[in-house]
């Protein structure tokens, strides 16, 4: 065994050891103080409170409560920016044009057999952690970075021209993505719109009833919490993280052939 592989396993094995340590003392110590601020009660009382309508969001889950309902406008400017990124991703790649039938054979027989086998787990359970965010934890953005793993499997094990051959290329996740957050804006105005129609007062990113405003979103699907728009945001959230964290996987991931498009388009310019 080299010396190097010796040093690595020692490093990780102290590691692993101090965590461990860390770990066991953090449950018979106390950081800072326990007492939750008023803000932080409010939350808590009112993230699911059938006796508030008012002030309840019907969701379980306090986090995406707070992400999708109490600071909505925020999490949707984090949405764009998130948007905006790839956007300036596309911008620096410029040029390039995807291309297959380029060679490229992937890994072995038997690691393309078990990732086709795990690649349906992981987007089930990406979709069920976005789909159950308002009842337990996850929400939309989690969902949609679990899916997002399967581009980069794929990626890794199959190739990138087996991605493209799928039908997963940038233009089309670009276009799901603009949808997507269309989709969010939409229902985001939805109560504003309904209560133009039945001549009430509403407000954007509205939820549940307020006490100036009867308009609602629906709280609950039979017997399941649904908490209204933050069901619904995690549906899209989930899709909008997907296509966005797979654009870029998929423009990190191009091959010389490709990237020498952007060289000639930039010459062009010179």
């Amino acid at each position: 065994m080299r010396r190097k592989d010796v040093v690595i396993a020692l490093s990780l094995s102290l590691f692993v050891l101090a965590v461990s340590i860390i770990i066991t003392l953090e449950e018979f110590t106390t950081v800072g103080s326990l007492e939750i601020r008023s803000l932080g009660k409010s939350y808590l009382n009112y993230s699911y409170n059938p006796w508030r309508e008012d002030l309840t969001s019907f969701s379980l889950n306090t986090v995406s409560a707070i992400i999708w309902d109490y600071r909505g406008f925020d999490t949707f400017y984090e949405t764009s920016v998130l948007l905006a990124s790839i956007i300036a991703l596309l911008a620096l790649f410029r040029g390039y044009v995807e291309k297959t039938g380029l060679v490229s054979k992937g890994l072995s027989d038997i690691v393309k057999t078990s990732t086709r086998l795990v690649i349906p787990l992981i987007v089930v359970y990406g979709v069920i952690i976005a789909l159950h965010g308002q009842l337990t934890p996850g929400g939309g953005f989690q969902g949609g970075a679990t899916v997002s793993v399967v581009t980069s499997l794929a990626i890794a094990t199959f190739s990138l021209d087996y991605v493209l051959r799928s039908g997963l290329s940038t233009r089309r996740l670009m276009l799901l993505r603009a949808l997507s957050l269309l989709c969010i804006v939409i229902i985001a105005i939805t109560p504003l719109l309904v209560a133009a129609s039945l001549g009430v007062r509403a407000y954007i990113f509205q939820n549940m009833v307020k006490k100036d405003s009867p308009v609602s979103m629906p709280s609950h699907l039979l017997d399941s919490p649904l908490a209204g728009t933050v069901f619904f945001f995690n549906l899209f959230e989930l899709l909008v993280v997907f296509s966005g964290l797979s654009t870029a996987l998929i423009v990190l991931s191009l091959r010389e052939e490709e990237l020498r498009e952007i060289s000639r388009e930039c010459e062009q310019y010179e």
